[in-house]
């Protein structure tokens, strides 16, 4: 397959896990010189640029590595896609390891389905003795695999650059979580369609094993969120995270959880996920407070 395709990879203070991401890179099965490797820093504290730039000289794929300087996702991931190469861009974030068949299985299908601007894989994969909160997280990511989502995230996600081009460029103003809701809810609304792709797998390989990870997410989650409240006037928002109907979603999640992983230990998901949703509610409030979207004037 000769199709040119670039990788994303956006990343900040990532020094602990992004080595997951390059090895992943590094043994994918799609020709090597039909990709590009674009990696921004989003002004990290720690030794992640230098690492890049290490990985930069010893990988085969050709590569550009830069800085946003702390600008925020948006801008970082505008960077990535003013800087691409080809048709389309593969979205890898630092703790993800790409199975080596990955891009091409995602090429694959975005070729066969020429209306579908962007594309997530998924992950099949639990252990068994993982911490209750993991095996939560990764139930909760299965069950999010409908084949015509309404958005998608960008990790592990392959996007069509005439997709993206057609609906502007990503929101530079959304400094972090939320940046992937916003693209992928103008690109359906403006006729392109969401899907997954069973046939690309991918692993997250730290997902949150403790309540402070969780609740720190999550946090992250919900200060987003309050940008996209205004920005699209979506009352959805604030009804998820009203305790009653949390406790319920979660108990319901719990039972399909359960379905999909047969592990009895994730009942107490129902109050894992109000939790998060506590969590997400305290982010929402803090951004209000910080007037963070507010400048959308919904």
């Amino acid at each position: 397959m000769n199709i040119k395709v670039t990788m994303g990879l956006c990343v900040k203070n990532g020094a602990k896990v992004v080595k997951t991401a390059f090895d992943s890179i590094s043994i994918q099965d799609y020709p090597h010189e039909f990709l590009k490797l674009v990696i921004v820093d989003d002004g990290s504290s720690d030794n992640t640029l230098s690492l890049a730039m290490k990985f930069a000289q010893e990988t085969d794929i050709k590569t550009f590595v830069t800085s946003s300087k702390g600008k925020g996702l948006g801008a970082t991931r505008q960077i990535a896609v003013d800087n691409a190469e080809g048709d389309y861009i593969v979205w890898v974030d630092d703790d993800l390891a790409l199975w080596k068949d990955f891009i091409r299985n995602q090429v694959e299908f975005m070729e066969k389905n020429p209306n579908v601007g962007a594309a997530r894989g998924i992950s099949f994969q639990v252990a068994p003795q993982a911490p209750i909160i993991t095996i939560a997280e990764y139930g909760s990511l299965l069950l999010s695999h409908s084949q015509n989502p309404k958005t998608i995230g960008t990790g592990g996600a392959i996007f069509r650059l005439k997709a993206l081009e057609s609906v502007g460029e990503f929101d530079i103003r959304i400094k972090g979580a939320g940046e992937d809701q916003d693209i992928s809810t103008r690109l359906r609304e403006s006729g392109w369609a969401l899907s997954t792709n069973n046939s690309a797998r991918v692993d997250q390989k730290y997902p949150p094993a403790t309540p402070k990870a969780l609740w720190k997410r999550h946090f992250w989650y919900g200060y987003g969120n309050h940008f996209l409240f205004h920005k699209y006037n979506d009352q959805r928002l604030l009804m998820e995270h009203f305790p009653p109907f949390a406790l319920w979603g979660g108990l319901k999640m719990s039972y399909l959880i359960y379905r999909v992983t047969n592990m009895k230990k994730v009942f107490v998901f129902a109050i894992l996920h109000s939790f998060s949703m506590i969590a997400q509610c305290i982010g929402f409030i803090r951004a209000h407070l910080d007037g963070y979207g507010h400048a959308n004037g919904s």
